[in-house]
């Protein structure tokens, strides 16, 4: 982990992350490395399931959390978790970007491609 210092185990913990890799070994990977630092993590697909309302159920649980874990998919994120992302930034809750392993804090998110919804909509800004 870098440029966080002692994060508290118990804080309420998002796991954003891109539709392409639920289910997979990577996304158990993500949050085996996640839960080393977060004993509370919800997991959209595994604890929140499809839901007919969109987004608004997802950002109805980033509010009640008290940090987001972002991780990237081919370099970027796709419109869903950048629309946590924002919200998260919003609503003044700490953003960390899960990167080779490691958790760095997310200084801002910049969109890049409007067209491409599911992979390379925007990039996260970490601070390093």
């Amino acid at each position: 982990m870098n440029s966080l210092g002692n994060l508290n185990n118990d804080l309420r913990c998002y796991y954003a992350h891109s539709m392409q890799i639920y289910n997979t070994d990577r996304e158990q990977q993500e949050l085996d490395t996640i839960k080393k630092h977060f004993k509370k993590v919800i997991c959209p697909n595994n604890d929140i399931g499809d839901t007919s309302k969109g987004m608004r159920t997802y950002l109805q649980v980033v509010k009640w959390a008290d940090v987001v874990v972002a991780s990237e998919y081919k370099g970027h994120i796709g419109g869903g978790v950048y629309s946590e992302v924002h919200y998260a930034f919003i609503n003044k809750i700490p953003v960390l970007c899960l990167r080779d392993g490691n958790l760095y804090p997310v200084i801002d998110a910049k969109v890049v491609n409007r067209q491409d919804q599911k992979v390379r909509f925007a990039k996260l800004i970490i601070q390093e």
